[in-house]
């Protein structure tokens, strides 16, 4: 996958945030672009921008908790572009309320959107890559999915669940020896809007919870740290980066790496992690 130019890239979550910011990067590549995600009127904009730049983009309304949403994206794919090269299961939502007495709804919205949208990407489009003989799956996590987020329980679960899943996709492609390559975005603090309310509503997100103490000061602290994060278009070159050398781990915040390392070392620091 050195070479990117005429290829296609398929993005769900594609009209804004780290979505927009890899259609814009894969664009700048000379790829053609498929955006999926719920929001037609960004899409119709992401679509404007991409095409006055000179490319060729097919918008497709797409929810990803839905297979036949998501089987119908790559069958769209297949029949305006014929290929689809590079696959980012980008879309994700962060949610907010109490985990444990608040309503399951919250937690099955999250984990449908967050970690069954990659696995319907993922069974969408791999047998399309078979068949073509090569691609590059990128499945975008979270800095969440190595370290815990008190009060943020189903966005630290499906963001857990995503790096493992990747993991293990990228170790069974490798056992049969298929010319598909695999990555994980773990981003920090990025410049998007994920923590606005209006958007999670817009998209059947359960009305958010503020009685939960620590959920409302995580809350505090991540709308914080997104106004200072790094913006889009850096993690995107960062991924277009990493299906070119074929890397699996793509991290934005080297400075959190520590942390992730601590936290395995104090697994087996705990008394009894011996025992077998």
């Amino acid at each position: 996958m050195r070479e990117l130019t005429g290829k296609v890239a398929v993005i769900t979550g594609g009209a804004s945030g780290i979505g927009r910011g890899l259609a814009e990067a894969f664009a700048a590549e000379g790829m053609r672009i498929v955006l999926g995600d719920l929001d037609e009127r960004r899409l119709r904009e992401v679509e404007v921008a991409l095409g006055e730049a000179g490319t060729e983009v097919l918008p497709v309304r797409c929810d990803v908790a839905s297979e036949a949403s998501v089987q119908a994206l790559a069958e769209s794919a297949m029949e305006h572009f014929g290929a689809a090269h590079v696959v980012c299961n980008n879309a994700g939502v962060v949610g907010r309320g109490d985990p444990w007495t608040g309503p399951t709804s919250a937690w099955e919205w999250i984990v449908g959107i967050n970690l069954m949208g990659v696995v319907h990407g993922i069974r969408a489009f791999l047998p399309i890559m078979r068949d073509q003989g090569e691609g590059h799956i990128v499945n975008t996590a979270s800095m969440a999915g190595l370290l815990a987020m008190p009060g943020y329980a189903p966005y630290t679960a499906t963001k857990h669940a995503v790096v493992g899943l990747s993991e293990a996709l990228r170790g069974d492609l490798q056992a049969l020896n298929e010319p598909i390559g695999v990555s994980v975005v773990c981003p920090g603090f990025i410049k998007t809007n994920l923590m606005e309310d209006r958007w999670d509503q817009s998209l059947g997100a359960p009305p958010p919870d503020s009685t939960n103490p620590v959920t409302a000061g995580m809350t505090a602290a991540l709308r914080d740290g997104i106004v200072v994060g790094m913006l889009p278009s850096e993690v995107a070159g960062l991924v277009v980066r990493a299906v070119r050398e074929d890397r699996f781990w793509v991290m934005t915040h080297p400075d959190y790496e520590s942390l992730a390392i601590d936290r395995i070392r104090g697994a087996f620091a705990e008394p009894g992690a011996d025992a077998r």
